[in-house]
């Protein structure tokens, strides 16, 4: 049975991120690192010979196939909403577009109508003052 590991151990990751580090500082490459200077095969044998392993964070390869397919079917759960939200996004870009345009006609047409209602005022008062100037 293949048994994964699901994640390093966080002393493991942070422990050879310093060592990269320390490596880099002191203007040294992986190739002159003091720990290359061991035999290679017993560097190799001892590499993953501190590591501790929790049996509970081990997934099987069925395991990960079904949570491989679960997360593949979110992803389209997800693509097919993104998909409509953007369908979704582009109508009401299209009808508050149509809104804006349809207000701006629509005071232009209510200013010419008050503007054609003040003339007619204007006219009818000065009618009626010329009625009783006579």
């Amino acid at each position: 049975m293949i048994r994964f590991i699901k994640s390093l151990p966080a002393h493991m990751a942070e422990s050879e991120d310093c060592m990269d580090k320390r490596d880099a500082e002191c203007g040294q490459d992986k190739a002159n690192s003091p720990f290359r200077s061991q035999n290679e095969d017993s560097l190799d044998f001892d590499l993953y010979g501190d590591l501790s392993v929790d049996l509970n964070q081990e997934m099987t390869y069925p395991e990960l196939k079904k949570l491989f397919e679960e997360s593949q079917q979110t992803i389209k759960k997800f693509e097919a909403e993104n998909k409509k939200l953007k369908d979704e996004n582009f109508v009401l870009k299209k009808n508050i577009s149509s809104l804006y345009l349809t207000a701006r006609e629509e005071i232009t047409r209510k200013d010419a109508q008050i503007k054609a209602l003040q003339d007619k005022e204007v006219r009818s008062r000065k009618l009626l003052a010329q009625s009783h100037a006579q």
